[in-house]
């Protein structure tokens, strides 16, 4: 890949963005029902048009405490290779684009560079780029599955 682009976004005061390819759009804040079960990183679910979304709370998989909800707050609509779900961030800026050389791994011992795909030094400073594969691990996956399978009804519903 010779250019990043990416969708810009703070949280807890750090400078975030995630890849624009991972991202279906920028929504306002929304009331998520809390899904009993879920991992202590989902906050609820959100019925967006239809689709019901698990909304991730970033803060605690860094082990940050977490942002209160406001009347304000972006929330964005992610795609993953196991599902959809939502993000809600402090504010988000708008798409910018970098080249590759601009890229590099997150040596940053105060974030686990597990979760992240690496920094990218843009005009406006360093972003951490998140990788949103890992915004759940396996357990979380597997948890939340289960989860909205007992909110359907039974081990065999889908969402």
């Amino acid at each position: 890949m010779d250019r990043y682009v990416v969708l810009p976004f703070w949280l807890a005061g750090q400078h975030f963005a995630v890849a624009l390819e991972n991202v279906v759009r920028v929504l306002p804040a929304l009331l998520s029902t809390p899904l009993p079960g879920a991992p202590p990183t989902v906050r609820g679910l959100v019925n967006v048009q239809g689709h019901v979304l698990p909304v991730i709370d970033l803060a605690r998989r860094f082990d940050w405490p977490s942002a209160p909800t406001t009347l304000w707050q972006p929330f964005i609509w992610l795609q993953t290779s196991k599902r959809q779900l939502l993000l809600p961030v402090e504010k988000v800026a708008a798409v910018c684009s970098c080249v590759a050389s601009d890229f590099s791994p997150a040596p940053d011992p105060h974030v686990p560079s597990s979760l992240l795909q690496g920094v990218l030094r843009s005009a406006e400073g360093m972003l951490l780029i998140q990788d949103v594969e890992q915004l759940l691990c396996a357990a979380e996956e597997s948890q939340l599955d289960a989860a909205l399978a007992e909110q359907r009804g039974g081990p065999d519903a889908r969402v």
